[in-house]
């Protein structure tokens, strides 16, 4: 859908130092022929750190550079996928508390990895409803994999992702407003695929849930079961995925009033090799050397952060100018798709031209 008002007023991300992927292989802790074929040089690891330490660290950022009164803001959406801290627990008011305060409605998502982007859909709509008296929302991510029942290293070895994946940790915030900013988003969608949630649900009965909290995840060994028991759909899923994410994207680029001529970078689920990033850009007429490949390989897989993390990086190294479109495009665990276009209206004082401090681990 086209959007009439809505920019970026503050944007940040928080990376951790990088483990070099040939120091896990030599430490046993990565695959060696995944690490030949894969292309991944490295994962951020973060240490002892919270996810939620480093959504407030990073919102608190992000809302600085935005020049934003704490009090114009008037929701937080916090997005994730690994483990925040304990049960029965809520990380989203602990990064409200700590950032802008106050009594504004704060929320959870867990849309996989395509959280962050749906985030930005759900508060526009949060805003538009305000009858102008809400003028500003902010959207945090964050993950550290660092836990046991969780190898950001073989979490997914063996599995067709088609991109290797290994997990790096991160937290990143955008402070989104219906007034002004450095960016405007000029058009954003999303579409579902339901029919793909097998894919990444374990064999056996959804209760009890100590099913899933027992033992290592393994995304692999879902796909591997799914694949055995579904090989029809199994063998249709990455087609249904792939044919739902390029219609999703040519529609919002059409929908943004442009074309894909017209789109300088396009930032995507992060991957080691340049066959996963040419499966995603190349059906939208998109060069797949404007993709993010060699910053995010450096990295991991982010998450949810993804995205955000790209974007930071290409306005704070000056990758991007006034009048250039990036065009964000995302799906989570198979079933959950994002996109939106975004326009660079100026370039904020943080673009210094220099890359986001990488931060030293806890």
């Amino acid at each position: 859908m086209r959007i009439p008002q809505l920019y970026l007023a503050g944007l940040a991300s928080y990376l951790p130092a990088s483990v070099p992927t040939e120091r896990a292989v030599a430490a046993g802790w990565y695959d060696e022929h995944e690490w030949r074929n894969s292309g991944w040089t490295g994962a951020a690891v973060a240490g002892r750190i919270s996810a939620p330490d480093m959504a407030v660290d990073v919102a608190n950022l992000a809302l600085a550079r935005s020049g934003r009164d704490h009090a114009e803001i008037a929701l937080l959406l916090h997005a994730s996928v690994g483990d925040q801290g304990p049960d029965f627990w809520s990380p989203h008011h602990y990064v409200l508390r700590h950032t802008v305060g106050g009594s504004i409605p704060a929320v959870e998502l867990r849309q996989g990895c395509n959280g962050a982007l749906a985030a930005l859909e759900l508060a526009y709509g949060y805003l538009c409803a305000g009858a102008g008296r809400r003028t500003a929302a902010l959207v945090t991510g964050a993950d550290n994999f660092g836990v046991l029942r969780f190898d950001r290293w073989r979490y997914a070895s063996g599995a067709n992702t088609g991109r290797g994946s290994i997990m790096g940790d991160a937290a990143t915030a955008a402070v989104l407003s219906i007034v002004d900013g450095f960016a405007k988003v000029r058009a954003m969608d999303s579409v579902s695929v339901p029919e793909l949630e097998e894919m990444n649900r374990p064999e056996g009965p959804l209760f009890p849930p100590a099913l899933t909290f027992d033992r290592p995840v393994d995304v692999a060994g879902r796909q591997l079961s799914f694949a055995r028991r579904f090989p029809e759909a199994a063998a249709a899923a990455k087609h249904a995925i792939s044919a739902a994410r390029t219609e999703l994207g040519l529609r919002t680029i059409a929908e943004a009033g442009i074309t894909p001529a017209d789109i300088t970078r396009a930032t995507h689920v992060f991957a080691g090799g340049e066959s996963y990033v040419r499966s995603v850009l190349a059906p939208l007429g998109i060069d797949p050397a404007r993709g993010m490949l060699d910053f995010g390989r450096a990295l991991g897989h982010l998450s949810v952060n993804d995205h955000f993390a790209a974007l930071t990086h290409l306005v704070a190294t000056r990758q991007v100018a006034p009048g250039d479109h990036v065009l964000m495009i995302s799906n989570g665990v198979g079933v959950s798709i994002s996109a939106a276009v975004v326009e660079i209206l100026s370039l904020p004082e943080w673009a210094t031209g220099r890359p986001e401090p990488r931060r030293e681990t806890v």
